[in-house]
Formats: C-alpha cells, structure tokens, sequence
C-alpha cells in the first residue's frame, strides 16, 4: 500500500519537472504556434523518464493552454491564451530573473497610456468600481492578501476603463503574473499605505479627465513600485518560491 503511494508520488515530482522541462523547451527553442514538440520517444531520451512520464506530462502542459495534444501530429504549440501567457511568463522568470524587470518595463509602456486613455473614457460606473477596490485596500491596509487583491483589481478595471480590448487581452497576465511581487512588496513596512495613497491620487485624475496628470501619476506609482521590488530583492524577501509565480 505504502509503497504503490510511494511511487504515485514519484511520478506525480517526474510529472511537474518534465511538464516544466516541456515549458521550457517550447521557450528555449523559439516555438511558435502551430509547431511540433520532438516525438514522444525523443521527448523521453531528453527528458529521461518513462513515455508514461512523457504522455502524464504533455497532458498538464495542454490543461495549461500551452499546446495542444494532435492526432497523427502529436504535440503543437497552441495560441497564446491569457493563461497559457501566464504559465510561459512564469516560467521565464524561474530561467531568466531579468524578464521581472522586462514585465516592468512593459507595463510602464502600456498601464502609463492605460491610464490616459481611462481618464478619457471611464464613466462615472467605472470610477466607482475603482473607488471600491481603493476603499478595499483601505480596509486591507493590515491584511496582506485582501489589500493585493484589491490592487489587482483596481488595474484590471482601469485596463477595462480604456475601452481598448487589444491592450485589455495584451494586460490581462501581465496584471494577474505580477500578483505575487506585489504581494512582497505590500508587506514591506510604509508602502502599503504609500501605494494606497498613490491609486487614490490616479483615481482622481482619471475621474477628472485629466489624461495627461493620470499618466504622470501611474509613471510616477510604477517608478516607486519597481524600486520597492528592487529593495526586496536586496533584503531576500522574495524567496524562491515567490520568485517561481511573480
């Protein structure tokens, strides 16, 4: 009894790294979609585990969205869902830490014009869905996980207030892949309530129209935001662990 556990176990830790392996693969070779993965007799010599192995692990990397299992082709890289965006992203940041500082870079290019575009076209609902998730992050000022929560949804909706489904499909995982980074630095003492303060001062420029001041103000929250992960980094609160779903 024990020991058939034992071995479920063990396929189950072969299972996760030949599916991570897999991600990797498809990142590492430059796969685009609609290209094969190696047979599944290759795909065993490289991996080094069993074509059950194999089979158990393309299985979970088609659940994740990022290929998709073919009659008579086998596997084939998919499109880039949201979610599929997401496992890849992650996976980029556990190879190379350097893509966390390239996913800042890119939002100060997209959620700085985001901001803009939503102090141009956010109506009076949208602002009061923002100001409830800035009231929620007021109530969560203690509580780590509702106050990221909240921080979350407020960019999503302001996302949803530019009216742009491009940028919207484009912030989606970026947004959501971020979650745990903000998570490390919401924790940190003073920037919980700093952070708070800086959503308040965005809010208020996209609810006056003011495109231009709203811009200043996300450049201005993102600039801080990046300086707090960059001091988080040097006092090693983001463990490994963390680093693996930022």
């Amino acid at each position: 009894m024990l020991t058939g556990v034992r071995d479920k176990m063990q396929r189950t830790r072969l299972r996760d790294r030949a599916a991570e392996e897999l991600l990797d693969m498809v990142i590492s070779g430059g796969l685009s979609a609609g290209d094969r993965l190696p047979p599944e007799r290759e795909l065993c010599g490289r991996l080094g585990v069993s074509r059950t192995v194999v089979r158990e692990a393309l299985n979970l990397v088609e659940a994740r969205g990022l290929v998709s299992i073919e009659h008579g082709r086998g596997a084939v890289v998919s499109g880039g869902e949201p979610r599929a965006v997401r496992d890849t992203l992650g996976l980029l940041l556990r190879v190379q830490p350097k893509t966390l500082w390239e996913l800042l870079e890119m939002r100060g290019i997209l959620e700085v014009e985001v901001a803009g575009l939503a102090a141009g076209r956010a109506g009076p609902q949208d602002v009061e869905e923002m100001r409830v998730q800035i009231e929620k992050m007021r109530d969560s000022i203690e509580s780590t996980e509702g106050y990221v929560d909240a921080d979350v949804e407020f960019h999503a909706l302001l996302a949803r207030a530019a009216r742009n489904g491009v940028l919207l499909t484009m912030l989606e995982p970026v947004i959501e892949l971020l979650r745990a980074s903000r998570r490390v630095s919401a924790a940190r003492p003073g920037n919980a309530q700093r952070a708070l303060l800086e959503h308040e001062r965005i809010l208020a420029r996209v609810g006056s129209g003011d495109a231009e001041g709203a811009r200043r103000e996300m450049r201005a929250h993102l600039a801080n935001t990046a300086g707090d992960i960059e001091a988080a980094i040097r006092e090693g609160m983001l463990e490994t662990g963390e680093k693996e779903t930022i």
